[in-house]
């Protein structure tokens, strides 16, 4: 490979990596992948907008928003970039001129692929369809988080299976890794009891089933901080002025509505109790053992025999009655340190493994420093712009 310092660079840079930003939960997943090659000087990054998504809206706004310094997709070539990483298998990445390493932009695999009717048979990211391209292997390397998911690969796409690697979910690894911070999170946001409702995108999520819940809940618990999260999808295709519309009543009796840009992390770790979906935020949280409720889980929508076809088995189901006390009683999954088992590789194992992979593609030795995952940035709510 070249070495990608120049006449006009400060620091000796020898390999540029590319994110590849399709939807604004490709961005936040991003986040993770690069934390693994931070404070290396040898590795700068850059990134493109791909496009196609229905979920695509401002993207190159976030980009810019965060500093983060792009090229056009046309120049997405071996002349720019050594290797690209792509939290989606969707678009088109056989055009890219650089190998392309995929995984996954949630919680690992496990829901059946969108479409404009409904759902297909096929796991998304998995799928032949989003895999292959005149029948060849897109991906050089498919980055998956659990070693179940090999038997996934190789029923929906076994040409793809020989290029997979397990290397864990980094995201999940900084989740671990922020626990002993929580009462900082609960602090920034108020140091009261903490309820979460988290929704994924879609016409079976939460928030379309249960649009007033977050209203409801902020004024069933005024003694709590009650926190919304939405998946970006939402915020992509809605926009932030018309969720600010649609939560006015909420946000005044005291709701905090956490904006796309990470910051969920952070308020799942502060909080006390978790009120969620099929999204993959409702993995995490049972996963760290938090007291769960499901509330407008989309059992059509998720893949048999995954681990969040498995919480949505074991977890307790919000009834209509007394929703206070469902939300006082609320309890951990059951078996949930399994079900943690069967989702996620530990912490440590997950980091090193990821940052052993991406440095074998840049052909460059590993750093000195161990690999380790970081805490999250804490979250600090501000007041909205009405």
């Amino acid at each position: 490979m070249a070495e990608r310092a120049d006449r006009w660079s400060t620091i000796p840079v020898r390999r540029r990596v590319l994110g590849v930003v399709r939807t604004l939960t490709a961005l936040d997943r991003l986040h993770d992948v690069f934390a693994v090659l931070a404070d290396d000087f040898r590795v700068e990054a850059r990134f493109t907008v791909a496009a196609g998504s229905e979920f695509e809206a401002d993207l190159q706004d976030h980009l810019d928003a965060a500093r983060m310094r792009s090229l056009p997709w046309r120049d997405a070539t071996k002349d720019h970039v050594d290797l690209a990483i792509s939290p989606s298998s969707n678009g088109a990445l056989h055009e890219l001129d650089v190998p392309v390493l995929t995984l996954p932009h949630g919680a690992g695999y496990h829901k059946l692929r969108p479409t404009d009717s409904g759902v297909a048979r096929g796991i998304s990211g998995l799928s032949p369809e989003q895999l292959l391209h005149g029948g060849r292997v897109v991906p050089e390397v498919l980055a998956l988080s659990h070693e179940n998911q090999l038997a996934l690969l190789r029923d929906s796409c076994p040409e793809a299976a020989e290029r997979a690697i397990v290397v864990g979910d980094p995201c999940y690894a900084r989740l671990r890794a922020s626990l002993p911070m929580r009462e900082h999170y609960r602090a920034e946001l108020g140091g009261r009891r903490t309820v979460l409702i988290s929704s994924t995108w879609g016409p079976h999520s939460l928030f379309a089933r249960h649009p007033q819940l977050p209203a409801e809940f902020a004024a069933m618990f005024p003694d709590s901080q009650v926190v919304l999260v939405l998946h970006p999808n939402v915020w992509s295709r809605h926009g932030t002025w018309q969720l600010g519309q649609w939560t006015r009543r909420a946000r005044r009796a005291g709701l905090v509505v956490v904006p796309p840009q990470r910051g969920w992390r952070a308020a799942l770790v502060a909080a006390d109790v978790v009120v969620a979906d099929h999204g993959s935020l409702a993995l995490y949280a049972a996963a760290l053992g938090k007291p769960l409720l499901s509330a407008g889980f989309g059992d059509t929508e998720v893949a048999p025999g995954t681990p969040i076809a498995e919480l949505g088995a074991r977890a307790r189901r919000v009834r209509s009655g007394d929703l206070v006390r469902q939300v006082d009683g609320a309890t951990p999954v059951p078996g949930h340190e399994d079900l943690e088992a069967r989702a996620f590789l530990p912490p440590l194992n997950a980091v090193s493994r990821l940052r052993a992979v991406l440095y074998d593609r840049l052909g460059l030795p590993e750093p000195a420093f161990p690999a380790a995952p970081e805490p999250v940035t804490p979250f600090t709510p501000r007041p909205w712009l009405d």
